[in-house]
């Protein structure tokens, strides 16, 4: 059964999740996209292809660095089946390169906890951050989870509370000096153009209604079901869940904003989704109903290019 054999992280594991990644690829450009039989065009789709599997390795990286799950593999499973179900995420290059270098600050993030090299990790977080602003600006809400991190894992000083910022200009800097020696400037300003948008008739279509509908159930039903049993855990994982809540709802915030709604703005919320719906089938006690959950989410994943 399928909740059984993720219910490991063997290296096996990942190549064979790896290999469904490459398939759910190939498989949605071929059926929905028009592929020009180009070098250029075919190099790109294998370029980002690629791209897509080092974030993968680097969302797997996350989660068992700050043991944000148990030992399994369901989370990096249910990742890949989100980016699958809204597969408009497989085509934009611009919220690719943007949540990868968000991956990078949340890597930063989490493992605040840990309580060492914190000014470093706070630099670096902001930086990321200020990279993925540079590409898509709504992730600037993110740098609201670095100081919301601090507090809550209790690192606040004078210091602490500067660093972020330095590394969040730090790339600004240098892309204004870049464009400025261009006499480009017009680049840099519309870099902090925030454009949002409030039309959510795409939501109709039901190529992302079904898809969205099971994501929204799922989290909601989760969450609720989770709450009474996170109180009884350790310190670390409460403050850890905390801080992954904020995450969800900053991701929620992003995707309600963002000017074009064609699914892929979903792409932000795949990680704490992933994270959320692998602790919740970690504490129930029924193969029968984790099965069902997974199978389900794999059939949407897949009939959505049927649609």
């Amino acid at each position: 059964m399928i909740a059984n054999f993720f219910n490991k992280t063997k290296p096996v594991i990942v190549v064979n999740l790896l290999i469904l990644f490459t398939i759910l690829y190939l498989l949605s450009n071929f059926l929905t996209q028009n592929i020009e039989l180009s070098l250029i065009s075919i190099a790109s789709k294998i370029g980002l292809l690629f791209g897509f599997i080092f974030m993968l390795f680097v969302v797997n990286f996350i989660l068992r660095k700050n043991n944000l799950t148990e030992d399994n593999s369901y989370s990096l499973l249910i990742f890949i089946l989100f980016l699958s179900s809204f597969n408009e995420t497989f085509y934009s290059e611009k919220l690719f390169f943007s949540n990868l270098f968000l991956l990078f600050a949340f890597r930063k993030i989490y493992s605040l906890n840990s309580g060492f090299n914190t000014i470093q990790k706070l630099f670096d977080a902001g930086l990321w951050i200020g990279l993925s602003t540079l590409i898509y600006q709504w992730s600037v809400l993110f740098f609201l989870l670095i100081y919301l991190a601090m507090f809550i894992y209790r690192n606040i000083n004078f210091k602490n509370l500067f660093v972020p910022i330095l590394g969040f200009i730090s790339p600004v800097i240098i892309f204004f000096t870049y464009h400025f020696y261009n006499d480009n400037l017009n680049v840099f300003y519309s870099s902090f153009n925030f454009e949002y948008g409030l039309d959510f008739q795409n939501y109709n279509s039901l190529k992302i209604l079904i898809p969205l509908t099971l994501l929204i159930t799922l989290l909601i039903w989760c969450i609720i079901n989770l709450i009474p049993k996170i109180v009884l855990t350790s310190k670390n994982f409460k403050a850890a869940w905390q801080i992954l809540i904020i995450h969800l709802i900053i991701s929620i915030i992003i995707i309600i904003a963002a000017p074009l709604k064609n699914g892929s703005e979903l792409f932000f919320i795949f990680l704490p989704a992933a994270i959320v719906i692998t602790n919740y089938l970690q504490k129930t006690t029924s193969n029968i109903f984790k099965n069902m959950i997974l199978y389900f989410i794999l059939v949407v994943a897949l009939g959505v290019y049927f649609l």
